[in-house]
């Protein structure tokens, strides 16, 4: 990995998101937070012949589908292991404010993986 601290940021509409990824050894520690920043969910992913990624959430927050997927993209990508945290949050998003939220935070972490390759 080039780089051993990226911060990216990114507008989602009615949130504005921020990834930060720092090195602990050679694993990743990854946070992605937007709107009213909180922990709602943490994944930890790695990759051992394949990626793979355990999540746990705070109930009722729907942050693990952002942490889980985050942490799958960025074990198989860079064939290490980090940890994700993701804490975003906006008071009464619609549906469509949520998908706006999701996709955009993918995109970063795309934009996070290219940046350490």
């Amino acid at each position: 990995m080039s780089r051993s601290h990226v911060v990216l940021t990114r507008n989602a509409g009615s949130a504005d998101l921020t990834v930060d990824a720092a090195r602990v050894g050679k694993d990743l520690l990854v946070t992605l937070v937007g709107g009213k920043a909180h922990v709602g969910a943490v994944a930890l992913g790695g990759f051992h012949r394949r990626s793979y990624a355990s999540v746990l959430a705070v109930p009722n927050h729907r942050d693990d589908i952002i942490a889980k997927e985050a942490a799958l993209r960025i074990s198989k990508e860079l064939r290490q292991s980090c940890v994700v945290v993701v804490g975003i949050h906006v008071h009464d998003a619609s549906e469509g404010q949520v998908a706006e939220i999701v996709d955009a935070s993918f995109s970063l972490v795309n934009e996070l993986i290219e940046a350490l390759k």
